[in-house]
């Protein structure tokens, strides 16, 4: 049997997307009947982890666990998210500088799996460009970071695909979003928003039976959806419902039966805009960044900058139409082939 290494890090640190994401892989191998071994170093609490995802054995993140980890794997893997990012913070480039390190002493393949840019600048990134040279093959999640690292990386070592939580919804959808109920889900990467009670007015002024206020990221984090929440004013926040579905080792599939699947939905987060175009919301993106410009396009949502107006928030809103079923159905599929071809290319 052999192992597979998951080298990226950001599992378990309360954000719902990623989970979403490894969801998805696990339930790609076990539909495929491979068996193997799967290891991972995070920074964060590992019971909660091992609780939801016993099929990985979760390690202590320090300097010599990791490079234990590497050196012990068949196969290097870098599972979903947004490695190609830098403009918010080196941390993830950081990171997988030293991996890629240990990878190449150790003579380790290095794969991606259903990954995504951010911000222009992470393409110019010599140790972000030298991580994606070392990989043998790279699988995207959208369009736009494949024609991104195109200018730098072979076209042969390179397919654009899907987020692999498309697979995990194709089977546990979010439940169907519930008539006359707006919902947003918003973050801002460690920043406020001057739009921020603009856009709750246009919210507000739908015919809604009810609003909630829904946090992807379990973390108070500045300028996530709690932290944004305080920032509201006490007229502004009035009926508005705070609601945070994640609750720490519980089962993914029983968080997601309690996620609340809105008419309307506006966002600033990738997978809560996947998880509306499931659950047949009407959702409009705030383009923060590349990553939520591709989800919308993917999904045939509107997206307005972080500067619209009001106005503007509103006619979008009225105006958006949840995607037809057999577009996320695609979506579900070009994920699944980027597995079966990974499996293949790693001889698992």
């Amino acid at each position: 049997m052999k192992t597979v290494h998951l080298g990226h890090h950001f599992f378990g640190a309360g954000n719902l997307g990623d989970d979403f994401i490894l969801a998805g892989f696990l339930g790609a191998l076990a539909t495929a009947d491979k068996q193997v071994a799967l290891t991972c170093c995070v920074p964060h609490p590992r019971p909660p982890l091992a609780r939801r995802f016993p099929a990985v054995q979760w390690r202590e993140y320090t300097p010599e666990t990791r490079q234990r980890g590497v050196e012990a794997c068949d196969v290097w893997l870098g599972l979903g998210g947004t490695p190609f990012q830098c403009e918010v913070s080196p941390w993830f480039a950081d990171h997988l500088a030293q991996e890629e390190a240990w990878c190449a002493a150790a003579k380790k393949p290095m794969f991606f799996l259903g990954i995504g840019g951010q911000d222009p600048r992470a393409y110019e990134s010599p140790a972000l460009r030298r991580v994606a040279d070392r990989a043998e093959m790279i699988w995207t999640r959208d369009a736009g970071t494949a024609q991104a690292l195109a200018a730098f990386v072979p076209v042969r070592r390179l397919r654009p695909a899907a987020d692999l939580a498309h697979l995990f919804f194709s089977v546990f959808p979010p439940p169907p979003a519930a008539p006359g109920r707006a919902a947003a889900v918003l973050n801002f990467d460690y920043r406020g928003w001057p739009g921020l009670e603009g856009a709750v007015r246009a919210l507000s002024a739908l015919p809604t039976r009810e609003r909630i206020w829904l946090a992807q990221e379990s973390r108070a984090l500045p300028g996530a959806e709690q932290w944004l929440y305080s920032q509201l004013s006490p007229a502004a926040r009035q009926g508005w419902s705070l609601r945070l579905p994640d609750q720490p080792g519980e089962p993914l599939a029983q968080v997601l039966a309690g996620w609340p699947s809105a008419e309307w939905l506006l966002t600033s987060r990738y997978h809560a805009t996947l998880a509306g175009a499931w659950a047949g919301s009407r959702a409009t993106v705030i383009a923060v960044n590349d990553k939520l410009r591709s989800a919308a396009a993917e999904c045939g949502y509107p997206s307005l900058p972080v500067g619209a107006s009001e106005a503007e928030f509103g006619a979008a809103l009225a105006a958006a139409a949840p995607p037809p079923p057999a577009r996320l159905s695609a979506r579900a599929e070009s994920a699944r082939a980027a597995c079966a071809e990974f499996f293949a290319a790693a001889g698992i």
